[in-house]
């Protein structure tokens, strides 16, 4: 295997504009999309939160969210998953009304250990636009509106508070995110931890080229239990995955830094760029430098 090449360096924050922290402690954010985005003309340029999700309620704007290269235009009311790691930005409307929570991601974790839909929740980016009777069948923007009156407290009780109300908000989103999706839910409850150990295992290695026997040993469990427990979480088996997390990976090189295809392709792990340039062509049906001039979409 080729020494992987330094990847180029997408801006990463803690919050948008902030110097990542070591060591980061258990954090729970509230702020107004206005407070953030005014300063910066309404526009929030491509970044990474390592260790945060987000959740981005907007009840009035229209605006675009960015997530890994693909931009989704919405209208209000309008929510917007975030995942940690996931590249991302938006272009709000000048005057957007809403509200940003940002957690550290060992909170959802730890209430998915109760409630493993919420897992789910956080798997990978999406906006949900919530039109008609959606939004009235729950209590999503009074979730909102009341963790940002408590967040702006000195009271006993404030961190208890802000606990209830975060597992609140999360349940509310669920309900809108994944519409009877309770009982599937509960078939694939058993299988998500190994998918969620799987899926850290992957981060770090799949650069190295790593087949399925590979991963399974390195997880102490069997090639056909891995596969099952993919398939039945994700509808992907486990190479699919690590194929698709070296193909969003090699997008973010080619969109986001100057690095060469070729120093992408070391990078990434491939000892020869040709194959590189085929592996990226079959999935998405461009070369990597035609990806490249067309820039975002």
């Amino acid at each position: 295997m080729a020494t992987a090449a330094v990847l180029g360096r997408i801006p990463s924050f803690f919050l948008y504009g902030e110097m990542p922290r070591t060591g980061e402690a258990r954090t729970l954010h509230v702020e107004t999309i206005g407070s953030r985005s005014a300063p910066h003309h309404w526009k929030i340029r491509p970044h990474v939160h390592r260790t945060l999700d987000q959740l981005i309620f907007v009840s009035h704007g229209r605006g675009a969210s960015l997530a890994e290269g693909t931009v989704v235009r919405f209208a209000p009311p309008a929510l917007v998953v975030v995942p940690a790691g996931t590249v991302h930005g938006f272009e709000f409307e000048p005057g957007t009304h809403g509200f940003v929570v940002s957690m550290t991601d060992d909170l959802p974790r730890e209430i998915a250990q109760r409630e493993p839909a919420v897992a789910a929740l956080f798997e990978n980016p999406a906006t949900f636009e919530l039109h008609g009777n959606l939004l009235c069948v729950t209590e999503l923007a009074e979730s909102f509106e009341m963790l940002v009156r408590e967040f702006a407290r000195v009271l006993p009780g404030h961190s208890l508070a802000l606990e209830g109300l975060l597992k609140v908000l999360l349940a509310n989103a669920l309900r809108l995110s994944h519409p009877g999706a309770e009982s599937a839910e509960a078939a694939a409850g058993r299988h998500r931890p190994l998918v969620t150990r799987f899926r850290e295992l992957v981060e770090g290695a799949f650069r190295n080229g790593w087949q399925l026997a590979d991963y399974a040993a390195a997880l102490n469990v069997s090639q056909s239990r891995l596969r099952n427990a993919c398939l039945t979480v994700t509808e992907q088996s486990p190479m699919q995955i690590v194929h698709a997390r070296t193909l969003l990976e090699a997008k973010r090189q080619l969109l986001y830094t100057s690095a060469s295809v070729r120093e992408v392709a070391y990078a990434l792990g491939f000892d020869d760029p040709s194959y590189f340039t085929r592996f990226f062509s079959q999935r998405t049906g461009i070369s990597p430098r035609t990806f490249r001039a067309r820039g975002l979409g």
